[in-house]
């Protein structure tokens, strides 16, 4: 879905004529964006005009509000605009996201906030609730921008507060950000799945790990990923009531780490799993070989593998 130039209507038209387009999914303008172009404004004017769709007397953007905020703040009089006939409301939301698709991506939770309003309209037009791949076939998101989108609208709305006061800084100085919140959910969902009884309640859990997190105990995002993998302890043999256990500890306020938790319960288990993977990779490697395929590195190699196996098994 895209502009229809062909069937539009260049003009110039004032700038106090216009509205922001409530459809719009993004609502975070970045200054150090916005200076870049303001200047380039200031300088050349605006090169690429403007899309807009008549309402009453009023227009309503439909691409170009960077453009339309900085000619007002330069107060200029008018602005070149494409001129366009009504969208349906359905329209003109896949308007704002397939416009964008094709251009910077946008933060994921102004997607997110928008997403329901989506899936109620395309929901009428369908006659049934979308599915993921209709959603991502309509508004040119991929499958896992959608199911991200969905762990930050599922939020309480005071984490979506805290994710805008975040986006409004400069990258750098973002620490609880929207990547943040989906590791941590997506592990809590593993967790509610594998051990429901680990947690007894699910808004102290994120608060005492949002602490930790700010306090250094977890280091970094990618750590949630093994409180999944601790929650899942049955899938690699691994004690579960152990796994349980420790996971009841780090959701308390401690200096008991995801990392902690990790090595007390399911560390070894995954060793040894990955191990056997690569034994199994190898095994099928070497069945492919012939004596005549073997140098003499590979074959050094291959006798002080022999050696170290030998004495693990003599060990054993």
């Amino acid at each position: 879905m895209q502009i229809d130039a062909a069937h539009s209507e260049l003009r110039e038209i004032p700038v106090d004529h216009i509205d922001r387009n409530p459809e719009n999914p993004r609502i975070l303008f970045r200054p150090a964006e916005m200076e870049q172009l303001l200047e380039s404004i200031r300088l050349y004017g605006i090169q690429v005009p403007i899309s807009v769709y008549k309402d009453g007397s009023r227009y309503v953007l439909i691409d170009g509000e960077r453009r339309w905020k900085c000619a007002l703040k330069l107060n200029k009089r008018v602005v070149p605009a494409l001129i366009q006939e009504k969208p349906a409301s359905l329209t003109n939301l896949l308007l704002m996201f397939n416009i964008h698709a094709l251009r910077e991506q946008w933060d994921l939770l102004t997607i997110a906030l928008k997403l329901p309003r989506l899936i109620e309209l395309l929901g009428v037009q369908l006659r049934a609730l979308p599915n993921e791949r209709q959603i991502a076939a309509n508004t040119g998101l991929s499958l896992a921008v959608i199911r991200r989108c969905k762990l930050l609208i599922e939020l309480p709305e005071k984490y979506k507060q805290t994710i805008l006061e975040e986006l409004e800084k400069p990258k750098p100085k973002q620490r609880l950000t929207e990547d943040f919140f989906i590791e941590m959910e997506r592990a809590l969902k593993t967790v509610e799945r594998a051990m429901p009884d680990a947690i007894p309640d699910k808004e102290s859990v994120r608060e005492v790990l949002i602490e930790k997190y700010r306090a250094g105990i977890i280091p970094n995002i990618v750590q949630f990923r093994k409180v999944a993998k601790v929650a899942r302890a049955e899938k690699v043999a691994a004690d579960k009531p152990r796994a349980r256990r420790v996971l009841q500890k780090l959701f308390q306020a401690n200096r008991y780490s995801i990392e902690d938790a990790f090595a007390d319960s399911v560390s070894e288990a995954y060793t040894e799993r990955d191990l056997k993977t690569r034994i199994q990779g190898l095994m099928g490697r070497l069945d492919g070989l012939m004596p005549e395929d073997v140098d003499d590195d590979l074959r050094e190699s291959l006798r002080l593998l022999l050696r170290r196996i030998q004495a693990l098994l003599e060990e054993g």
